[in-house]
Parts: C-alpha cells; structure tokens; sequence
C-alpha cells in the first residue's frame, strides 16, 4: 500500500465506524464489523483514482458496506435455514435472533448524507454564476430547497413556454459545467 493510500485509509477510519454503527449484529461485535469495513476501505484505497473527480469517502462506501455484509453474510450461512425470530442456538432462551444480524433500517445512512451535503455545497458555489431566472428553473427542476417540477409546471408558475424552460434550463447547466472547470 502506498503512503498516498495509507493515508486515504487512516484519514476515512470515522467513516468505517459510522458505516460499521449501522449494522446490528450479536453475533459480531462493532469492532469486528469495523474490522472487515476496514478491509473494505483499503481494497478501495487500492482502486482509487483521484483523476476521475469523485470524492473517495463516496467510492469507498460500497467497497466498506459489501465487506461488512460479506462478513455477515459469511455467518449466516454457517447457521442453517431457520426462522429470522427464533432463537438460536435452537431451543435456548436468549434474545439471539438472525433479525438481530440484519442491516439497521432506521440508521441514517451516512455515505449518502456526506455525498448529498457536499453535493448541495457544491452545487451552492456554482449556483452563484446563474442569473435569478436560471436559478430559480435549476432549484425548482432540481428539487434544491423546493420540491421537484416538471418544465411544464416550471412553464407555467414562470409564465413561460415549456421550450423556453429547457432552454433556460441547459443554459444553466453549460454556465454550471465550465464553472465546476474552472474550480478543478
């Protein structure tokens, strides 16, 4: 592993335990479920390409999240075929399930919130070399701060044409591409 790599990997370590919180598991502990998301985390520092633009805390959350499942999953074919809520092992009165191993539904998913808020922080620079017209038809096509609109409902809350609005709209989205250009 390289020092650039090593780096990635130490610095994304918070990320790891974020992810690895979000899986419920009595049969492994957070700090194995850690562990095997840190495997994850450095197969995907290895396969990093900065060049390509996309922010490594995003291109690594799968690789961490397939290592964590991979290792549960692992488990849960060492254990035969039994009902999600019967306790195991069989006929003992713990409260031990295989719902127990199951990913944590209600957990913020954390990769997703750290991508959406540095894409909306993104996003907000860029929006800053639009006019108030070709702002409003990026917010409002877009969902940013409002909820998402069709062009034709755009058309008709701007007193617009629906044609005119895709105009606006990729005129918007040429002045935001050569900004994020520049900002490379």
């Amino acid at each position: 592993m390289t020092k650039e790599q090593d780096k990635l990997v130490t610095a994304n370590m918070g990320y790891v335990v974020t992810l690895a919180r979000q899986y419920k598991s009595d049969i492994l502990s957070t700090d194995d479920l850690v562990s095997e998301g840190a495997i994850g985390l450095m197969k995907a520092a290895e396969k990093y390409d900065a060049a390509k633009g996309k922010p490594f805390v995003t291109f690594a959350a799968p690789y961490i999240r397939r290592a964590i499942e991979k290792a549960i999953g692992r488990l849960s074919t060492d254990i035969d075929t039994r009902s999600t809520d019967e306790s195991l092992p069989v006929g003992s009165r713990n409260n031990f399930t295989l719902l127990n191993v199951l990913e944590d539904k209600n957990a913020l998913q954390a990769d997703a919130t750290v991508e959406e808020a540095t894409l909306t922080d993104d996003l907000l620079k860029c929006l800053n070399v639009l006019n108030e017209r070709e702002q409003r038809v990026i917010n409002l096509y877009y969902g940013n701060g409002y909820e998402r609109q069709t062009m034709a409902e755009i058309a008709e809350a701007m007193d617009l044409k629906r044609e005119r609005v895709r105009q606006i709209r990729d005129q918007a989205l040429r002045k935001l591409r050569k900004e994020a250009k520049r900002e490379k």
